[in-house]
């Protein structure tokens, strides 16, 4: 089995000027995605804020990940490459090694909006009126796993999305658009890997509030539809951790929206099961369409 480490960097990301910007950590979590990575790479690579840690935690490809991590050393500040149980196991083991003053969690595939995004992101990072912020976030294009076109865009503010609620939980940013102030996880806190899907959302429910959150309007991310969590073949499993969060976290669900948000995750789930995703998809988008929406689940 393949593994390496390497440790911290001490390069110009750490070399202060005058310029008191805050330096950003990005966490990514691979497994045997590397065409996935390129677009990760050619991201960050293209950025031109100077102050960027990057830390990727590698589950033991086997694909080509590894060379691609040693080609690229040049904007990885640390990587390790072993077994792991998840996303949220990696993402802990990255933990320790933050040294940004913000965390953000990009997946093997996302893209940041663009190249100057940490430079126009900066001030609201430093600014005295998100001095509060334990979470600075933003909007995010899904885009088409093969072609990268765009789907849809997602995210708005707050006081409007906290009250958007599926049944039993609040409405959280996407994860990807989120910026963490690194004191969140200097005291202790790490994700919950007893969950393998939704232990992002049970760190923000635990976490998060009307004083502590800040939106920017800004496109943060473009992500790929078709991870886990937009899986639609394990929407029943996601919403079994959700509602177990909300259990654990005493987070009481609207009975009505609880049975119908259930109910309807329950048809599209059967929906897929019995047709298959290809032909399901499509007499998915077909609704969409008969319904005056925008393609979503067959956009190439």
């Amino acid at each position: 089995m393949t593994t390496g480490k390497y440790p911290i960097k001490q390069n110009t990301l750490f070399t202060r000027s005058s310029l008191d910007w805050p330096t950003i950590t990005i966490i990514t979590a691979t497994y045997n995605a590397a065409n996935d990575l390129f677009w990760t790479i050619n991201s960050i690579r293209s950025q031109i804020y100077p102050y960027i840690q990057w830390i990727i935690i590698d589950g033991a490809s086997t694909d080509g990940t590894i060379d691609i991590l040693k080609n690229n050393e040049d904007i990885i500040d640390y990587w390790i490459s072993e077994p792991d149980t998840g996303i949220y196991n990696a993402w802990n083991k990255a933990l320790p090694y933050i040294k940004g003053e913000w965390v953000q969690f990009l997946g093997a595939g996302d893209e940041l909006s663009d190249n100057f995004l940490y430079y126009k992101i900066k001030d609201s990072l430093m600014s005295s009126n998100t001095s509060n912020a334990d979470f600075i976030y933003g909007k995010v294009h899904i885009i088409s796993p093969k072609n990268r076109a765009f789907i849809e865009e997602i995210g708005k503010k707050w006081d409007l999305l906290q009250h958007n609620r599926q049944g039993y939980w609040p409405g959280l940013p996407s994860y990807s658009g989120i910026f963490h102030r690194t004191s969140i996880f200097k005291t202790g806190k790490t994700f919950d890997e007893s969950y393998q899907i939704c232990s992002d959302a049970k760190l923000l429910l635990q976490n998060i509030n009307s004083h502590n959150v800040f939106f920017e309007d800004k496109t943060i991310t473009r992500m790929p539809l078709g991870g886990i969590s937009t899986d639609m073949l394990r929407i029943l499993e996601i919403r079994k951790e959700l509602l177990s969060i909300c259990n654990d976290l005493k987070i009481k669900k609207k009975t009505l929206e609880y049975a119908f948000f259930s109910s309807k995750d329950l048809l599209k789930w059967l929906f897929l099961k019995l047709l298959g995703k290809p032909l399901g998809y499509i007499l998915m988008d077909t609704f969409r369409i008969v319904t005056l929406k925008k393609r979503k689940w067959t956009v190439k």
